[in-house]
């Protein structure tokens, strides 16, 4: 295939809107199909390249695969090597131990799948997903698992039954992800099966370039032009108006897609072709692939260590160092790797051996971080200090409970605890304060998910699915003497589907809900203890465990901590309060929390008390304890308990 500087530059448009869509400006809110535009190239020049040596036949898998992994593998095992060290100095053990297992999947060409089970790609936490963005690495590479053989299989039919072939794939993977997109959104936007069809129209595009017909067809340049234009919208349009709100993928995708197809097929020696074949798009199309994968931990650390929140300073440093990163990377690493796979030489297997190798070791260190639960022992042996505060920075639910459905055989158990995992921060201190024993607990929660009655909610986890847990909660019929309910009440609003938003209370949308759970469980439980609005608290960050954390900037630190929401927890009082009746209380986290000079208690002597900035540490189990026996709400629970 002839070289088109064109479809470089049409590399760098893509490269530069993904990544001012990650930095977070809000007017290119559809920056994100860079990623699809990138999908309709690959499929172009790759099928258009294997086509033609399987007509030519020379093709050969061997030399295929050593292509794919020459281009490929160096900038992303620069990228997982870099990431793992970053991680192991300056990570948590939860943090470590989610990049652990990101790692292992990114380096095995599969971390599409792993974000498939519970990632929203729209609303992750920049701090510490640093390889969020290798979900279309992982696609790309599964395609090309299965696409040159097919096109051998059908490389006996005439080129017309191959198109043909190949739209009516395209329609099918469409298909699929237009009627799986409302269901399972997470699985449609990170799956190669739906993520297909993106990939074909480049195939199609290729093939097509190939007939006869095409090679016949004239246009007149005004037509040419006009198309290319028309292209160039088709692409640059939706990086405005689609938004992490729109459905995707699915009809929305056809723009950018169709737009690509016509701009590959038809701009040759247009104006459209030569403005994106000036030399500074081609240059950031030539090095695109290892500056994309070089931004998204740039901003994940910018963001770690809360540099700044300037969006202009974030993208300019971003572009600059992964420019200049990209390039070195591009000159002295890719190419001269890329040009020894041609030659048929020891140096070259050598160098093949090598890059797996590394890939390999690396996919193990990830497995082996997943494996020890984020390698906790690194900070006993290089910062006993660190080593301690994750010891108190752990929340105490895990130490003696399991998320999911839990629910003993037979009448013993006496509470049952429903929610996400704000209510699983109170679970073993309500539990410790009501001097119950674990056997008398039954529990029914999972992180990020609503149980409410009623809600349809759209899952962003796939691990244990929120419905089924729903679902389990409302099929008890076993009698309790409390059923505590809570969730994280400032939060899901893109996922209840359900949501009455003309209501006019910044909570008034969980009305019906809440009033719903309450009548449910009224007949199977004595008491019902729904617990309020929860502490969103500040500067957390500074004080998480890394190799580097010193006991003089934790207990500096420790006094910067504060309630950034105290206006909302005293304002959710009164609602929360209208659902009181003789058989329901209220317990507000504030009058956990809030001390009589009006101000909160969110550390100790020595450690703090909340492990992030929505849920308490083990640490502050006593305290909490403790500060219970001071609410009548609760001591007249407890009481008619025993």
């Amino acid at each position: 295939m002839n070289y088109r500087p064109d479809i470089d530059g049409l590399r760098a448009l893509s490269v530069i809107a993904v990544i001012i869509f990650h930095t977070g400006f809000t007017f290119l809110s559809g920056g994100f199909i860079g990623v699809d535009v990138f999908f309709v190239i690959s499929g172009y020049l790759i099928t258009g390249l294997v086509y033609k040596e399987i007509q030519a036949g020379t093709f050969s898998y061997l030399n295929f695969y050593k292509r794919r992994i020459a281009r490929l593998l160096p900038a992303l095992i620069i990228t997982l090597v870099v990431v793992l060290l970053f991680g192991f100095l300056f990570y948590d053990n939860r943090a470590f131990d989610n990049l652990g297992k990101e790692l292992f999947f990114s380096a095995l060409g599969g971390a599409n799948i792993l974000f498939s089970q519970g990632v929203n790609y729209f609303a992750q936490d920049e701090a510490v997903r640093p390889l969020i963005h290798l979900w279309s690495l992982g696609v790309e590479e599964q395609f090309y698992l299965v696409w040159p053989t097919l096109l051998i299989l059908l490389s006996f039919l005439r080129l017309r039954y191959i198109l043909l072939i190949t739209l009516i794939l395209f329609f099918v993977s469409l298909f699929m992800a237009v009627q799986s997109v409302e269901v399972a959104p997470m699985k449609t936007y990170f799956l190669p099966q739906y993520r297909a069809f993106e990939l074909l129209i480049g195939a199609f595009t290729a093939l097509a370039m190939t007939s006869d017909f095409y090679k016949e067809f004239q246009l007149k340049q005004y037509q040419k032009e006009i198309i290319s234009y028309l292209a160039l919208f088709l692409i640059i349009a939706p990086m405005f108006f689609l938004s992490k709100t729109s459905t995707f993928p699915g009809f929305n995708t056809l723009y950018p897609i169709i737009g690509a197809a016509l701009l590959i097929a038809f701009s040759e020696q247009t104006s459209v072709a030569r403005l994106l074949a000036l030399s500074p798009f081609v240059f950031i199309g030539l090095i695109s692939y290892p500056l994309y994968l070089y931004h998204q931990p740039l901003i994940s650390y910018i963001h770690l260590f809360e540099l700044t929140e300037n969006k202009y300073i974030i993208l300019g440093v971003v572009l600059l160092l992964s420019i200049i990163l990209a390039w070195l990377t591009y000159k002295y690493i890719e190419k001269p790797i890329r040009r020894a796979v041609h030659q048929k030489n020891t140096s070259t297997f050598l160098q093949i051996s090598s890059l797996l190798a590394s890939l390999m070791v690396t996919a193990v260190a990830g497995i082996y971080i997943a494996k020890h639960e984020g390698v906790g022992e690194r900070f006993k042996v290089l910062n006993p200090f660190a080593y301690e505060v994750t010891q108190h920075n752990s929340e105490s639910f895990f130490q003696h409970f399991e998320p999911g459905v839990n629910i003993s055989e037979g009448d013993q158990a006496e509470v049952l605890f429903i929610g996400d995992s704000v209510l699983q921060q109170y679970v073993y201190p309500l539990t410790k304060a009501l001097e119950l024993s674990s056997d008398k607990v039954d529990s029914i929660t999972r992180g990020g998910c609503v149980m409410l009655k009623g809600v349809d909610f759209q899952d962003e986890f796939s691990d244990t699915p929120c419905d089924a847990l729903r679902e389990a909660a409302y099929k008890l019929k076993k009698h309790y003497k409390t059923v505590v309910i809570s969730q994280l009440w400032k939060s899901y609003d893109n996922q209840v589907l359900n949501f009455d938003h003309s209501r006019s209370g910044f909570l008034d949308k969980w009305t019906p809900f809440i009033k719903a759970t309450i009548e449910h469980f009224k007949p199977l439980a004595d008491n019902i203890i729904l617990l309020g609005y929860h502490l969103q608290v500040e500067g957390i960050d500074k004080l998480r465990p890394t190799i580097f954390l010193s006991e003089d900037d934790y207990n500096a630190h420790l006094k910067e901590l504060r309630v950034i929401n105290s206006h909302k927890l005293v304002k959710s009082v009164d609602y929360f309060n209208q659902f009181k009746s003789a058989k329901v209380s209220v317990l507000h986290p504030v009058d956990i929390w809030l001390n009589g000079n009006g101000t909160f208690t969110l550390h100790g002597k020595r450690w703090s008390f909340f492990g992030d900035d929505l849920h308490s540490a083990n640490a502050s189990t006593e305290f909490i304890v403790s500060q219970l026996q001071t609410i009548d709400s609760f001591l007249q629970l407890k009481s008619q308990l025993q």
